[in-house]
């Protein structure tokens, strides 16, 4: 059987040999002081010759709408990762944070919340320095991906690249089900959204409407091209978290309120793997970094949206479970627990624009593994956009075959997140930097790389215990229970 092209091994360079690459040998001192050598330049419109427009063409300003349209669609600064990076980390995660706290309860919600927030926050900086290393590997080798316009980097190849094939194929699986599982998310939480603004036709009904219109997002054709779509995805998340903030603290705590949480081992872990997930978008992170300007400098997009994310997320989750206690327990998107009005009403259809952003940037990276998968990743754009869309009909078949708004989170954060943002992102790095020897790192550690290790298996370790381990067991619980209490292909699940 031929391999596909993301689980093939490295090919040979363009002097006919393998390329051995050593990290710690790779750069001179020179190179070290030399600039990014992934830097972009949108202002020269080139990367290393090619043109970085979105049809690979050069040439001249075709008009003044043309550069107003580019400059609206269009960008690679350090802002527009921020853009990327929080519309991906933050969205529907918002409407299930009321109900992961009747779980949990306060404290352990603020605390994790916090540990796990700033551990993606760590492991986002492994992953940049791994794409920096394999962007130098590239470049020195004289690899042809190099200079391709077209090539974007994927989450596996870098790990194949610095570590081996054998991290490649696990990571790639991991991958895959994190993406295909985060953006047929977005069609469930849609559907949901929508039912409570208008029950007139079924949760089913309204995913099939949804995860329709979301397709259309295939004919998107990078990451470089979200700049509005950014904007719209930071907007509506800002209205929608705003919103519930401030009418639960208008309505206060009801009245015979409870907080009784955690009330059992199981709820604790459930709601354990859904704080994890919160944090989970590290999957898409590479390809997201990899269209920057500067991709090394990702991790400082990434901090700034992991501020603004937490500024959104705390006061939500924190204010709607003190009004609401217990009885957002029953209620696994939170919409449910606000009195209709227009500003309700408002957010619902906000969330969902958002989601259709979303659903765009955890697609994104899987449509480009689909393409390479099946042979055309180096074909004309509008092949590739055709070829995306079984990827899709498939996205939608499985929203409506397992529409679990929020049990579908845990199994996800368990056995996804998990890995994908945790533990390959900590095990990877320090196999890819097993010397205490930083002088070849293009990105330089922030402590000694021993202390890097050995931060990197304390929180491997934490999280396969807590997440994998006790977390995986209670979300497949969970799971196997609302598929045994509502069937699959629900027509209307929790209504």
């Amino acid at each position: 059987m031929i391999s596909p092209y993301f689980l093939v091994k490295e090919k040979p360079n363009s002097k006919g040999m393998m390329s051995e690459y050593d990290s710690s040998k790779a750069m001179s001192h020179d190179d070290v002081n030399a600039p990014d050598p992934t830097t972009r330049s949108v202002e020269e419109g080139t990367v290393d010759g090619y043109s970085v427009s979105s049809n690979g063409k050069g040439g001249g300003d075709s008009g003044g709408v043309s550069s107003l349209w580019k400059s609206l669609s269009m960008g690679g600064t350090v802002f527009d990762g921020f853009l990327l990076a929080a519309s991906q980390e933050v969205g529907q995660s918002i409407l299930t944070l009321p109900n992961v706290f009747s779980k949990v309860g306060f404290a352990w919600g603020i605390i994790l919340e916090l540990v796990f927030a700033t551990m993606a926050l760590y492991t986002n900086f492994l992953l940049v320095s791994m794409h920096a290393q394999y962007r130098h590997k590239l470049q020195v080798t004289n690899d042809k991906r190099h200079h391709d316009k077209h090539y974007i980097a994927s989450y596996h190849e870098i790990l194949e690249s610095l570590v081996g094939p054998w991290l490649k194929k696990f990571s790639v699986t991991v991958v895959f089900f994190a993406l295909l599982g985060l953006s047929t998310v977005q069609i469930i939480a849609t559907a949901s959204n929508f039912y409570i603004l208008s029950d007139a036709v079924s949760k089913r009904t309204w995913a099939l409407i949804w995860g329709s219109l979301f397709s259309l997002i295939a004919f998107v054709p990078t990451f470089r091209h979200y700049r509005m779509l950014s904007v719209l995805g930071i907007l509506t998340t800002t209205y929608v978290a705003n919103y519930m903030t401030i009418q639960a603290a208008m309505e206060g705590p009801k009245e015979d309120v409870v907080y009784n949480a955690p009330e059992s081992v199981e709820g604790f872990f459930t709601g354990f793997v859904q704080l994890l997930f919160v944090y989970g978008g590290h999957t898409s992170n590479i390809e997201v970094a990899d269209v920057m300007d500067s991709p090394g400098n990702y991790d400082k997009s990434y901090f700034w949206s992991y501020l603004y994310v937490f500024s959104l997320t705390m006061p939500n989750a924190v204010t709607a479970y003190h009004t609401y206690g217990q009885e957002a327990s029953y209620n696994a998107n939170s919409f449910n627990l606000f009195p209709r009005s227009f500003a309700r009403d408002l957010g619902i259809v906000m969330m969902s624009l958002h989601q259709a952003v979303a659903f765009g940037l955890f697609a994104g990276p899987l449509f480009h593994m689909w393409e390479k998968l099946i042979r055309i990743h180096d074909k004309p754009f509008k092949v590739r956009a055709l070829a995306r869309l079984p990827l899709c009909a498939f996205m939608l078949f499985l929203a409506v075959a397992f529409p679990f708004f929020g049990a579908i989170n845990a199994v996800l954060g368990a056995f996804t997140t998990s890995f994908g943002t945790y533990i390959i992102p900590c095990v990877g790095y320090n196999l890819a930097f097993s010397s205490d020897d930083t002088s070849g790192m293009v990105k330089k550690p922030f402590l000694s790389m021993q202390w890097m290790r050995r931060i990197n298996w304390v929180v491997a370790g934490f999280v396969v215990a807590g997440g994998v381990g006790a977390g995986g067991y209670t979300s497949i619980k969970n799971f196997l229970r609302q598929i045994e209490n509502f069937d699959y292909f629900a027509e209307c699940y929790q209504c």
